[in-house]
């Protein structure tokens, strides 16, 4: 199930705020978002949706505040708490939108697991090979 190659659907901008801001994708983004949520870069995408969501509140916010330091001081603390939220939930945020886009439970935690034991195994024959 762990895809090698990039044989999938990119949804454009406006879709990506969408399924960022929690929205199901049409079935044919379906592969996208699998990879989007198991990938090596996964971490850096949660931050990345998480950071994008804030964005509008975020500007709305130092625009609309006076003073502004009192604005940006609180924009960045809400960052930095939504954003310990976003690592500490990574998983279960992850496995909530693969059941949305129609994968079964579990699907996460089986894909990433072979990805795991792939990169082990090559790892493995590299130390092999050289020490042995």
């Amino acid at each position: 199930m762990f895809m090698s190659d990039k044989s999938f659907h990119r949804p454009d901008p406006v879709r990506w705020m969408w399924y960022a801001y929690g929205g199901t994708l049409a079935p044919r983004y379906r592969q996208w978002v699998l990879h989007d949520l198991t990938a090596r870069s996964r971490w850096w995408r949660q931050v990345a949706r998480t950071l994008m969501t804030l964005l509008p509140f975020a500007v709305c916010g130092i625009l609309l505040t006076s003073p502004v330091w009192i604005a940006a001081t609180a924009v960045l603390g809400g960052a930095c708490i939504a954003l310990i939220y976003a690592a500490a939930y990574i998983d279960q945020s992850a496995e909530h939108r693969l059941r949305k886009h129609g994968y079964p439970l579990g699907t996460l935690e089986r894909v990433l697991s072979e990805r795991d034991q792939s990169a082990q195994a090559s790892r493995r024959r590299s130390y092999d090979a050289r020490y042995r």
